[in-house]
Order: structure tokens, then sequence, then C-alpha cells
């Protein structure tokens, strides 16, 4: 989104895991335009570490809530498991000791 309202094109730049990668000539063309105006960058840096924050509270967020799924899902499976367990148990008994 910052660069795309820095009206660079898709082609010009690509994201990589930690860093971002330009076509050679781009990045002087966009490190000129960060330098011309330092009010509108003073906004922009802040903007964007807003949402850089907050996207790493929502991914925090769903790991969170990924893992409590998970630990409830465990703890589902290991009820089934006894349940499974003393069933067999008693129809080997019932098979053993019945008329």
């Amino acid at each position: 989104a910052l660069f795309k309202a820095l009206n660079l094109k898709d082609a010009d730049f690509k994201f990589g895991l930690t860093k971002v990668f330009f076509r050679p000539g781009k990045f002087a063309e966009f490190d000129q335009i960060m330098k011309s105006d330092p009010a509108n960058l003073a906004v922009l840096i802040s903007k964007v570490k807003k949402w850089l924050l907050w996207s790493r509270w929502k991914k925090a967020q769903w790991c969170a809530l990924s893992v409590i799924k998970l630990k409830n899902k465990i703890i589902y499976r290991r009820q089934c498991l006894i349940l499974i367990q003393n069933r067999v148990r008693m129809w080997r008994v019932y098979k053993q000791y019945a008329p």
C-alpha cells in the first residue's frame, strides 16, 4: 500500500521475507520521493509503524487462538481414547466371563 501510494508499479519492487527488493534505478526514485516532503514522511512512517504493530498483534492473537484450539482437540481425543479403551476392556471381560 505504501509503494502504490507513491505511484510505484508492482513490477518495480518485490517483497522478500525481511526486505524489499527494487529494480535498478527505482530505489533512487523512491529515495527522492521520500526526501521531498519531511513532514509527510514523518506521518507516513508513523502510519507504517502503527500498521506493522497492528498486524503483528493480530498474528499473535491468531497464534494464541490456534494453540488453544489444538489443546482442546488433544484433550477431546484423549477423553475419547479413554472411553474406547473402557468399552473394549468391558467387552473383553464380558466375553471371557459371560455364560
